[in-house]
């Protein structure tokens, strides 16, 4: 056959006008908004899916602690000694403190999107209890303009309405009309599972480099010799002690090399940058951040902390609107101080000189003392 004859595929020629057309390119992707429908809707928290990734991987739990500890901060100040002395009567579930409540309600809203909490008043409505609540047994109703009308909760089959009243409700990161919050632990599924697999794959690795998967090449076909083999070879293994056979009767051989794992550790590395990137917590934060000089720790401390207090004027107008008590969070550690007290010093990396702006009638006076000078 001649080579003239050859004919060119056109089946791929769109990728070449525009790659992001290819199905090999992301090209985005739609969602459909969870809020008002014309009619009632439920919406219930996927908690086991997002409590399964706090309780499987550490680095995530470590990040939704950070945020929720720095979030309570040093504890609550209250506005009046009234309050002080109501929320220092609540207990949650029997050994509470209001600031563990409010931590453990937070870490709960950071990594499932929504938080709940059955308020407890006595008989001349009074605050007197808070109880924190498992999201995945609450559905949230709303009517259909998607305002929230009740919560009910299933337990063990059984069906219970709450007044929305009576529930205390921290609905983190909602968006447009939805009728809930948005998880940490959805946004940053797919890199933890990229991270769990290469985790599990490296370890794979060096775990081979120490047990090797050895070939054995033996002089015979007998199956009962090789059984027989073999066993001497696992029992020999196992109790790392020699074994002797027969000189050329057996041959051993490594299953090839173990290759450079170190773009597998840069990839591995890279993916945590980005996972601790995607839940806004730095890495200083976190105790680790090998390339972070002192000026721009400093500067990833402060933008750090404008997410804190953001989570934490969260909470205290929620604490405001839905409980009736005005507090504040006092936050852990702020660098502003130190950084004004070096800027006054002069020492600041980023400090700049204030340009002298004469005055016009010092402008003048100088004039006039050049003058004189030259009439001199």
């Amino acid at each position: 056959m001649d080579i003239t004859n050859a004919v060119v595929g056109t089946v791929s020629s769109s990728s070449y006008s525009d790659k992001t057309k290819s199905t090999d390119f992301y090209d985005g992707s739609t969602k459909t908004q969870d809020g008002a429908t014309g009619n009632e809707a439920f919406w219930t928290v996927k908690w086991d899916d997002w409590h399964g990734l706090y309780y499987d991987v550490p680095i995530f739990a470590a990040v939704i602690d950070t945020l929720a500890c720095w979030a309570v901060g040093k504890g609550l100040k209250c506005k009046n000694k009234k309050d002080e002395d109501v929320l220092k009567k609540i207990m949650g579930w029997g050994k509470d403190d209001f600031n563990s409540l409010i931590e453990n309600l937070t870490r709960v809203m950071l990594c499932g999107g929504d938080s709940f909490a059955e308020i407890v008043k006595d008989k001349a409505g009074r605050l007197t209890n808070l109880k924190p609540l498992n999201p995945s047994s609450l559905k949230v109703v709303v009517n259909p303009h998607g305002i929230i009308s009740k919560y009910q909760q299933t337990l063990s089959g059984q069906v219970s309405n709450f007044d929305k009243k009576k529930i205390f409700h921290l609905c983190w990161d909602r968006l447009a009309d939805e009728i809930h919050g948005k998880p940490y632990a959805e946004r940053v599924q797919p890199i933890i599972k990229q991270i769990k697999q290469l985790g599990e794959d490296l370890s794979l690795r060096f775990h081979m480099i120490v047990k090797p998967v050895r070939l054995f090449a033996a002089n015979t076909d007998d199956q009962t010799t090789l059984t027989s083999t073999e066993a001497k070879l696992k029992l020999g293994y196992e109790k790392c002690d020699i074994i002797v056979i027969p000189e050329g009767t057996l041959e051993a051989k490594d299953l090839g090399n173990i290759p450079n794992a170190q773009d597998a550790i840069e990839y591995y590395n890279f993916l945590m940058r980005l996972f601790v990137s995607s839940c806004n917590v730095p890495e200083v934060i976190l105790g680790w951040g090998e390339k972070s000089t002192e000026a721009t720790s400093k500067i990833i401390y402060l933008a750090f902390q404008q997410r804190i207090e953001r989570i934490q004027k969260f909470l205290e107008e929620q604490i405001r609107l839905q409980l009736g008590i005005e507090l504040n969070f006092e936050f852990p550690a702020s660098l502003e101080p130190m950084m004004t007290e070096t800027q006054a010093q002069g020492n600041a990396p980023f400090a700049k000189e204030t340009p002298k702006i004469e005055t016009p009638a010092k402008d003048n006076e100088k004039a006039g003392k050049i003058n004189n000078v030259m009439k001199k």
